[in-house]
This record gives structure tokens, sequence and C-alpha cells, in this order.
């Protein structure tokens, strides 16, 4: 076998290792923010399919580079859950232990989730960017409030091994996330309990 062919071969591997199948599993715990919980209003979260155990897998235009797939698992909707039971009390089921409990809906559906690798962005760091519209309702389903809360996080590849700047910076992007939520919530608190009366 001649010189040229070995290389040929060599590059030829080299180009199927760098575009092969990456599997991130996302795994985060979002701290309850300090905050005073409203004793007299309950909530019910609903949340879309993106944001339970979602699996985020590349379109085609995504899959020029590796194809990565990512599995949240639960990280999305132990965030929202973690959030809001620090300024309600949370029930997702029918009953309601109190008649004079007030209720509101929050219904939570993920938007965007959006990426930048390094090779993408021609630079040494991920970048990350998930937004979420968040509707608040009462007890009849009439809308109260309609909230957009973002969160943004990037991560250098420096030291890291492998996938885990990918990781931190998805790590990053939902720890903001939860901290864009608890202040937008603590911001809107006073005008949900007065739109329920």
């Amino acid at each position: 076998m001649n010189s040229a062919v070995k290389k040929l071969i060599i590059l030829q591997s080299l180009l199927l290792i760098g575009c092969s199948s990456q599997n991130l599993v996302i795994d985060i715990f979002i701290p309850k923010p300090l905050v005073k919980m409203n004793e007299n209003i309950t909530a019910k979260l609903t949340l879309d399919e993106q944001i339970k155990n979602f699996i985020f897998s590349p379109e085609e235009l995504q899959k020029r580079e590796a194809s990565i797939e990512i599995n949240f698992g639960n990280t999305q909707e132990k965030l929202f859950e973690n959030i809001f039971s620090s300024f309600f009390k949370l029930n997702n089921t029918e009953t309601i232990p109190n008649p004079e409990t007030k209720i509101i809906l929050i219904d939570i559906k993920l938007d965007k989730f959006e990426y930048l690798t390094p090779q993408a962005a021609a630079n040494q760091k991920y970048s990350v960017w998930f937004k979420y519209n968040i509707f608040i309702k009462d007890s009849n389903n009439q809308l109260l409030d309609n909230w957009v809360v973002t969160g943004y996080g990037e991560q250098e590849t420096g030291v890291f091994q492998g996938d885990e700047a990918f990781k931190r910076a998805i790590r990053i992007a939902l720890r903001d996330t939860g901290a864009n939520l608890s202040i937008k919530t603590q911001d809107e608190i006073e005008n949900i309990t007065n739109m329920i009366g």
C-alpha cells in the first residue's frame, strides 16, 4: 500500500470520527430561591412535551458537524417545579384541599433551544440559549399574563475533556433561566394576587 493511499485512509477515518454521533445526558440541580411563599395561592403546572423528558435531536442543517443528541431527562421539569414551589403551593391533582384557596394555572412551553459549537462559531466556546413562554391563567382558564423567560450560557472549551464544556454551557443556561424566572415571578407576584382577587 503506497503512502498516498495510507494518507487517504487515515484522513477518511479522522473525518468519520469527527462526524460521529454524540449523546449528552444533562443533569443539574437548581436550588430553590429564598423567597416568601404566598400561602393563599395554589399553582398547577402544565409542561409541554419538550420540557418533560426532552431529547433534542439536531435538524438536518445542523448535522454538518457531529450529530449531537441531548437528553435533558426531567431537568427542565425540576427547574420549574423548584422555582414555582418556592412562591406557591403546587398541586397538580384535581382535588382542592381548601375551598378558599386561590388557584392559578401555569402553562409552560419551550419556545426555542439553540446552541453554537466552537466549529460553527469559529471560536473556542459553546453558547446555549433557552426561551420559554409561560402563560399564567386563573382557575377558569382565563389568561392573566404571558411571560417570556430566557436563559443564556457559554463555556470556553479550555481544559475540559470531550463534551464537558458543552454540558457546562447548558447547565449555566438552565441556571440563568432559573434566576430570570425567580426575578420575574418576584416582580409579578403582587399583580397576579390582585388579578385573582
